[in-house]
């Protein structure tokens, strides 16, 4: 599953409903949406699959959701635990007249899932009205003859995300929609989330045919809303082929045309998701985004923290930096970051290149905090020690009348930071590798202020980079044997979760084999896997020079 995918709902006005073609022929049309079918059935799967359910109620408890379910919008923790997520909301209401209410609504949702499963002649096919037996067909068949290869199965559904794309059959603000999709259109739209989101993936494919169905659609003047899903999907599309800065171009057209005169028809999620896209775009070109674009991004995921919320907030919290300085963060990013503390890790990440570095440690902090309260510890670490290296990167910046205090409080950070890490433990291998890299990465930054500070505490900076070196040097050994010791047995290595080798996530930071102190000594490792600014490679670099 995808780590921007999420199933969700979406609100569908009853008074003036979409409509969508129907795949027996262009001259029936049903209420629904051109796509509509690939959100309904991924929600009625989510709520049969006990990993939907899982998610649906994660609010609801304190048990931390996987990797993948955390970065996407989903929310796992809240303070609130009376809060009812739109996500966790079925959509059965579209399956059946407004006149049915949702008792019913969930015994067709059922029905139609059942027999998704089975043979389309089932008895309860005949009980079905057209919208109902319309979606079974559309989302059954690409090809008039049932190519096997090409049928989406109920597991591939249920992966997918729940992009709601819905042509209105009235002319929409500003625009004229020329004519509906041709069943043939339809058919390369389903060919490309097939090659996407189906059991035998073909991202390229996915790419070309979404490319298409972007011209077309544009072309044809569809509705603003639909557009907006295609270019997010291409994006996502894109990140998995690396090519960030053309997905970083496709969420910018998302966010336009759901800013746009279609926009408020779309699914509430898509704009979160296109922001929180672009910004995860930038976030994995590291060191390589410029102030400009890591500033977008910081602004997308605010953005993104504020309108992915539920409530209303009408407070403002005011939180204390590690500086001193008074920061002022709304309730409701708070909320959003105890939500998705993954996404605020970023957050942070892309204000130290934004040179925001007090700003970086705070919500670093508050990431940490969040981990913390879900149980989290090793993330939770990690975030303190970032929150310690963002003071660190500040240092070079501050003037004389501030620096004394900076720096003391910078070394306070990193010397509570790393000593938290002590005892630390867990499953997840990986993860505690990560750990230990990371706080090797602040031992090596503590060791180069302690060296540099104006007392030049010579013999502590050398004792943290003696103990650096040889935890890092037990990690890579503890690894070595490890590979070793698989490859023996003939073991694959563990697939990681879509989005953990991407360049945004904590999960892809420098862990074993990777993590050395000799790799510190190169400028471009520094840069561009630590995300270091100059000012802190400078004194990194003063110590390791005249200190060996």
């Amino acid at each position: 599953q995808s780590p921007t995918m999420s199933f969700s709902s979406v609100a569908v006005g009853t008074t003036s409903p979409p409509c969508f073609p129907s795949s027996t022929g262009n001259s029936h049309y049903y209420h629904g949406g051109t796509l509509l079918a690939w959100t309904a059935v991924s929600s009625v799967s989510r709520r049969k699959s006990p990993a939907g359910r899982r998610t649906a109620s994660a609010r609801r408890s304190n048990t931390p959701p996987s990797h993948h379910q955390a970065a996407a919008t989903v929310p796992f923790h809240s303070r609130r635990s009376s809060r009812r997520s739109s996500s966790s909301v079925s959509l059965n209401a579209l399956f059946i007249d407004d006149s049915i209410n949702h008792a019913t609504a969930d015994a067709a949702s059922s029905s139609i899932t059942a027999s998704m499963s089975s043979s389309s002649s089932s008895t309860n096919l005949a009980d079905w009205n057209p919208l109902q037996k319309d979606i079974v067909h559309w989302l059954t068949t690409i090809s008039p003859d049932n190519n096997a290869k090409n049928m989406l199965t109920m597991e591939s559904i249920s992966s997918s995300t729940s992009l709601t794309l819905a042509s209105s059959s009235t002319s929409q603000p500003g625009t004229t929609v020329d004519r509906p999709p041709t069943n043939d259109e339809i058919t390369l739209l389903q060919t490309a989330f097939a090659s996407f989101f189906g059991d035998e993936r073909n991202v390229p494919e996915a790419y070309a045919s979404l490319s298409k169905c972007i011209t077309v659609w544009e072309t044809t003047h569809q509705g603003g809303d639909e557009i907006a899903g295609l270019y997010r999907v291409r994006g996502d599309v894109n990140m998995e082929l690396f090519q960030r800065k053309d997905a970083e171009a496709d969420y910018a057209m998302a966010i336009q045309y759901l800013e746009g005169p279609d926009g408020y028809k779309a699914d509430p999620v898509e704009l979160p998701l296109s922001r929180l896209g672009r910004a995860r775009a930038v976030r994995s070109l590291g060191s390589a985004a410029t102030p400009t674009q890591a500033l977008q991004a910081s602004n997308d995921y605010e953005i993104y923290f504020l309108i992915s919320q539920e409530d209303n907030y009408d407070d403002t919290t005011i939180t204390k930096s590690s500086s001193g300085d008074t920061t002022f963060f709304s309730e409701a990013i708070i909320d959003g970051i105890q939500r998705n503390p993954y996404a605020a890790w970023e957050w942070g990440m892309v204000n130290r290149v934004a040179q925001n570095y007090d700003k970086a440690a705070e919500i670093h902090r508050l990431a940490a905090n969040a981990f913390e309260e879900i149980g989290d510890k090793p993330r939770s670490v990690i975030c303190a020690l970032d929150r310690g290296l963002d003071l660190a990167s500040g240092l070079d910046s501050s003037s004389d009348g501030e620096s004394s205090k900076k720096l003391a409080t910078a070394k306070q950070t990193l010397e509570d930071a790393i000593q938290s890490d002590v005892n630390v433990g867990g499953r997840d291998v990986e993860l505690l590798q990560r750990l230990v890299a990371k706080e090797g990465e602040a031992r090596i930054a503590l060791s180069s202020i302690l060296w540099n500070s104006s007392n030049q505490n010579k013999g502590a900076a050398e004792s943290q980079y003696g103990t650096a070196c040889a935890r890092l040097d037990e990690l890579n050994s503890d690894y070595n044997a490890r590979e070793e010791e698989r490859v023996k047995s003939g073991r694959s290595l563990p697939i990681k979760p879509r989005g953990a080798s991407l360049g945004y996530s904590m999960d892809d930071i420098v862990g074993a084999g990777e993590a050395s102190c000799s790799r510190f000594k190169n400028e471009k490792f520094i840069e561009e896997k630590l995300v270091w600014n100059e000012g802190l490679q400078r004194m990194v670099k003063k110590f390791l020079t005249l200190s060996r």
